[in-house]
């Protein structure tokens, strides 16, 4: 018994310090950088967005903006009145969840610009599959993906949350 669950350490371990060696950091709009007048469609088309790869957004701070969304709010280029902003001009999401993700400039005309971003992203590339968490802690990226990934850049039917945490996890550690 003490063996098994030394190997299932050891290969939790394993597993989140090789997800941490292949993550990306993808740098939205390449040298271009968070802006209006780009086309964020094109950019994407040749990435693959992974869990644990972190979308760094630059911008000139204070007059710009992140703002995460869901497909219809993309779709309308609206923001709801809950939703976190992110104004520091070199902000760093780190994917936690797949599905789909969206994300807009709520400045003025900008989102209607161009200036949104749509993404899905993939469970890992090793074939494990994350499984739902059973209580995740509030961060930008824990929202609940819409819709399971497409190629439309809004929500078709919902899904429920995913975490990077397995459940075996919790099962180990919370034993009598």
């Amino acid at each position: 018994m003490a063996l098994s669950r030394a190997l299932f350490l050891f290969a939790l371990i394993a597993s989140i310090f090789s997800t941490m060696a292949v993550a990306k950091d993808f740098v939205v709009g390449d040298e271009k950088g968070w802006t209006t007048l780009f086309d964020y469609q094109t950019w994407t088309a040749n990435k693959v967005f992974r869990l644990g790869d972190t979308l760094t957004f630059n911008y000139v701070g204070g007059k710009d903006n992140v703002v995460r969304v869901n497909g219809s709010d993309f779709k309308s280029c609206s923001v709801p009145l809950t939703a976190p902003v992110l104004t520091s001009g070199q902000d760093k999401i780190i994917i936690t969840t797949y599905g789909r993700r969206w994300y807009i400039s709520s400045v003025t005309d900008h989102c209607e610009n161009g200036q949104k971003l749509f993404i899905t992203v993939q469970p890992k590339q090793d074939g494990w599959s994350p499984v739902p968490s059973p209580s995740p802690s509030p961060s930008l990226d824990l929202v609940t993906p819409e819709a399971p990934p497409s190629n439309a850049p809004w929500p078709a039917s919902s899904v429920p949350r995913r975490s990077l945490l397995p459940k075996k996890l919790f099962q180990i550690f919370n034993r009598d």
